[in-house]
């Protein structure tokens, strides 16, 4: 449990790094996600796991980096426009996306807990961003909708990771390495083909990117993928809900976030639904 609480909180100075690192979305995903991958390739060749790298595994996880292209895509954007407590805390709706793909396409039975996710989530989403719509700026908007679209993206790279790894039979920190570095590829051709310099353009940027790739992305990945098998799923979804509540708090220090109690009771309402999506039901015969 030690390790999956330290990645949470590890994972959750991602946005923040996104932040400070002054260089466009697609090339922050680039350095994130290929030297971020290059590190845990480093873990699996020290733990005696680079044999698990297969053309088998790499073609099943280009289905994953696919969708993985478009969380960050879309989350990186959205950052920049709502501020890293804002898009983390949208892109965790992706449990909720889970919990309704579940139910209706999985045929869970729908349990007491689902039942108050949905409409717990969306009005702590309508208290977040509803409410204030009309005063938002036109970026501010899209950034809003960028977050939602992250999570729907990072909902069909979880279902997809899940399907390639029944499907592949791999070792589940060398899936999620191989996907990190397909996924860094294609945003690195993503940067190309929009004519965006891979130039880092100071000390604080070149500090914030190698923390977003080797500790954030390598390290903090890494303890989660390898803790998350041994705790109760209950308990995860509980541990990996400091992600979005710590960057929300740090966007607040570090970045002078305002917020008003409207925004608060909304993200408390938002994190409560959130965790009751990510409690797994009974399958339905």
């Amino acid at each position: 449990m030690t390790g999956l609480l330290i990645g949470a909180i590890i994972i959750s100075f991602s946005s923040v790094m996104v932040r400070l690192a002054n260089v466009p979305p697609d090339v922050a995903g680039f350095y994130r996600l290929f030297v971020g991958g290059l590190g845990m390739g480093l873990f699996l060749w020290r733990m005696g796991k680079l044999k698990h790298f297969t053309l088998h595994i790499w073609a099943w996880a280009l289905l994953s980096a696919l969708f993985f292209v478009g969380d960050f895509f879309y989350w990186h954007r959205a950052i920049g426009l709502v501020g890293p407590g804002m898009a983390t805390m949208l892109a965790n709706f992706q449990v909720i996306v889970l919990a309704v793909v579940s139910v209706l396409i999985l045929r869970e039975r729908p349990t007491a807990a689902f039942m108050l996710a949905i409409p717990m989530a969306l009005a702590g989403l309508y208290l977040m961003v509803g409410v204030s719509w009309a005063d938002f700026t036109p970026d501010y908007r899209v950034g809003v909708v960028y977050g939602l679209l992250t999570a729907l993206f990072y909902a069909l790279y979880l279902l997809s990771l899940k399907f390639s790894l029944s499907k592949a039979g791999a070792d589940p920190l060398a899936m999620a390495c191989a996907v990190a570095l397909l996924t860094g590829v294609l945003l690195g051709g993503l940067s190309l083909g929009q004519g965006e310099s891979f130039a880092i353009p100071d000390v604080r940027s070149l500090l914030a990117l190698a923390t977003l790739a080797l500790i954030c992305h390598a390290v903090g990945w890494f303890l989660i993928t390898r803790s998350v098998q041994m705790v109760r799923t209950s308990l995860v979804g509980l541990i990996l809900l400091l992600q979005p509540t710590l960057s929300f708090v740090w966007d607040i220090l570090f970045f002078d976030k305002p917020v008003n109690g409207l925004e608060i009771a909304g993200v408390i309402l938002a994190l409560v639904g959130i965790y009751l999506g990510s409690l797994k039901g009974k399958r339905g015969k």
